[in-house]
């Protein structure tokens, strides 16, 4: 489909200019540049570009594209100093400094963090749970926040509750902070499976069971399961000890996570593979048309990333009737997509300046 710029009614950029951007090399050449990494050479070829009135038509979307490497890159001084040149060149208001700038680059590293990434469990917490597993190791290394969504788990057996007992104390020992969704009916359906006095084969369901416990803090159950788990396996009873990451439950049905279901936050950086990420806008792409891919906090799109987005969107967007929309992009990922042929798939459409 054809890149559909939908412009705003503060943007005052004309639709002619936005149709000649998609043939400027120099502005592709440039977001290509920045999302390689090579922010001062990319500053330099648009500072010369927008300077010497290279871009014709595209002239407006070269400035924003400057305005938004010194708002990523938190360079205060050049943003209000291109601000006045804009005003000059333009006779009409620049672009503000985002008011919430000032303390980004002491929250980037936690703002990136807090991207919480989704697993869910299937109906069945037994072997093929290392498939769930498996993209719960990919989203850890991507992500310092999880939602590990329990809801659908109807079955336990001893193998399930060890693969997840393992995979726990993993994250925990890794600092994680996690939202378990769903972790109290989890505790209770583990809790069906056990009897004092037997021993079981492994002791797996008795420890998981203690560790979703520590996990929502139930100090009072924890201590009465402990005491069970110490008579049937003729052992000490293990301590509470409370998780020093920041640990939140939530019920299935949490109206919160409806609300934001309509629209899937792509992260601050995309970078890497991105396999999980591709997994978890295709899972949301089966739930909603349009696809609304909101890129409000998206400051970058590593230029090898591009490349694997394209071609894992590609067979989305092949689907009849498939409209996939990146909203809110700035302008710099906005060309890197053009340059990456996303717009031939999607409606790109920049943020409002």
């Amino acid at each position: 489909m054809p890149t559909d710029y939908l412009l705003g009614q503060n943007s005052e950029m004309s639709a002619s200019a936005l149709a000649y951007s998609e043939t400027v090399p120099v502005l592709e050449e440039a977001a290509i540049l920045f999302a390689s990494g090579q922010n001062e050479v990319a500053e330099q070829m648009l500072a010369s570009a927008v300077h010497n009135h290279e871009l014709g038509g595209a002239t407006e979307i070269g400035w924003q594209m400057l305005f938004d490497l010194y708002r990523i890159t938190n360079d205060q001084h050049k943003f209000e100093s291109l601000s006045l040149d804009y005003a000059n060149k333009f006779e009409t208001s620049p672009p503000l400094w985002p008011e919430n700038q000032a303390g980004n680059d002491n929250d980037a590293e936690s703002q990136g963090d807090t991207t919480v990434a989704n697993v869910s469990f299937p109906a069945k917490l037994d072997s093929s749970t290392i498939k769930s597993l498996e993209k719960l190791q990919v989203a850890a290394g991507k992500s310092k926040s999880l939602r590990l969504d329990f809801s659908r788990v109807k079955e336990v057996d001893p193998i399930g509750c060890g693969l997840l007992l393992r995979a726990l104390k993993g994250l925990k020992k890794s600092g994680h902070d996690l939202l378990l969704v769903g972790a109290k009916d989890l505790a209770d359906k583990i809790r069906s499976i056990l009897l004092v006095g037997r021993r079981d084969e492994t002791e797996a369901p008795w420890l998981l069971l203690l560790e979703i416990l520590q996990l929502l803090h139930f100090e009072q159950a924890f201590e009465e399961v402990s005491m069970d788990y110490c008579i049937t396996f003729e052992v000490s009873p293990p301590s509470f000890e409370a998780p020093k990451n920041n640990i939140t439950s939530a019920l299935p049905e949490a109206p919160a996570q409806e609300e934001a279901s309509d629209r899937y936050m792509m992260p601050k950086v995309v970078e890497g593979k991105t396999e999980f990420l591709i997994s978890n806008i295709a899972m949301q792409a089966e739930q909603h048309n349009p696809l609304i891919l909101d890129c409000t906090r998206l400051e970058r799109v590593e230029f090898g990333a591009s490349a694997q987005l394209l071609n894992g969107l590609a067979p989305i967007a092949s689907k009849a009737g498939m409209n996939i929309r990146f909203e809110g992009v700035n302008y710099l990922v906005m060309m890197l997509f053009n340059a990456m042929g996303l717009k031939n798939i999607a409606s790109i459409i920049p943020r409002k300046h």
